[in-house]
């Protein structure tokens, strides 16, 4: 392998931990939590109500109000006080849902803010990262144009350039080519 294609031996970059909405701001942290909350007790319901239906279609019992039961002199029977159970996680399940779909708007309001405190937290990594990249690209730059001087020059002789082997010209023009572009959208000046 050519000497200029080896890569150079330079220390890892230490690793750098993104940290999540939630990690940035407490009160996003408890929503989310509290959502976790909300979904569980709903599905812990939805089952509950789904075992009710099947033990109410499965007694059969004749079915008798439990104000008729007591006036009878009987005691309410199984399948009564399983319609009773099943109004009730019902009612509990509305409430659950209702509370899952004002969790969802809340969690939605506190993004904005827990986003704003992750860009903070976030930042100037990426401006290090960004600034390196940047001159990374400028040396780049400059082999590239000198590259191209060279292409040039062995143009002008009527040589032809393509005797050479590959050309960068996935860079675009040397003198205000892709990588001037990237650059001059990041406000770096060589």
């Amino acid at each position: 392998m050519a000497s200029f294609l080896k890569k150079p031996t330079a220390a890892p970059a230490q690793p750098f931990h993104v940290p999540s909405l939630a990690e940035c701001d407490d009160v996003y942290a408890s929503l989310l939590a509290k959502r976790g909350e909300l979904n569980e007790g709903l599905r812990m319901l939805i089952a509950t109500e789904r075992q009710l239906e099947k033990d109410i279609a499965a007694d059969t019992t004749p079915d008798v109000r439990p104000g008729v039961a007591a006036l009878l002199g009987d005691g309410p029977t199984a399948k009564s006080a399983n319609r009773q159970k099943l109004a009730a996680v019902r009612a509990d399940k509305a409430d659950h849902e209702t509370a899952s779909r004002a969790i969802e708007q809340r969690i939605r309001d506190a993004k904005t803010p827990a986003v704003r405190k992750a860009i903070a937290l976030v930042r100037p990594e990426w401006d290090r990262r960004q600034r390196e990249l940047c001159e990374t690209l400028a040396v780049v730059q400059k082999a590239h144009r000198d590259l191209n001087d060279l292409a040039m020059e062995i143009e002008a002789e009527d040589i032809g350039v393509s005797h050479f082997g590959a050309q960068p010209f996935f860079l675009g023009d040397a003198r205000d080519g892709h990588i001037s572009r990237f650059l001059k959208e990041c406000g770096y000046a060589a």
